[in-house]
């Protein structure tokens, strides 16, 4: 193949040579025919090789260009995903947090009312203790008395 700047040069020379005064050109129909084929026939391959070229660029840049987009939906997925497991995380903590009050306080209530039920049987318990002590003073004395009594009754 031809060198198409050397062609080029050689059409622009038929070209420029051939004016006359009216500023048009006459030129070789046949030899500016076979250079323009000429050109033809060593442009293509290096066109089609450019156009090659400037397709798999055009690949390759969509193919990252997509793989970007992926990766960037992909993080975005991620990072909301892991922003809802912390949300509920953080929700799921402040409610164990809350139970954990309430189950203290409810604690707290029922060791309470066990403590006064407990005070409040002792002391029943120990009225009932008291007047059981007393029941069993007057008896001992009334014992005392009638074995006194009886003593007395013997002398």
């Amino acid at each position: 193949m031809t060198d198409v700047t050397l062609l080029i040069d050689e059409l622009e020379k038929e070209l420029l040579g051939k004016k006359n005064l009216f500023g048009k050109c006459y030129v070789d129909e046949v030899k500016v025919t076979a250079l323009l084929s000429r050109m033809r026939e060593s442009i293509p391959q290096s066109i089609y090789e450019a156009q090659s070229l400037l397709r798999q660029k055009d690949a390759v840049l969509s193919d990252a260009e997509r793989r970007a987009d992926m990766i960037i939906r992909n993080a975005n997925e991620t990072k909301e995903k892991m922003l809802n497991e912390s949300e509920v995380l953080a929700i799921a903590k402040k409610q164990a947090e809350e139970k954990e009050r309430a189950m203290q306080s409810y604690c707290d209530n029922m060791r309470l009312s066990v403590h006064q039920k407990l005070d409040n049987d002792l002391y029943d318990i120990a009225v009932k203790l008291n007047e059981a002590m007393m029941n069993i003073e007057g008896l001992r004395e009334e014992i005392w008395k009638r074995s006194n009594g009886v003593n007395n009754d013997q002398k």
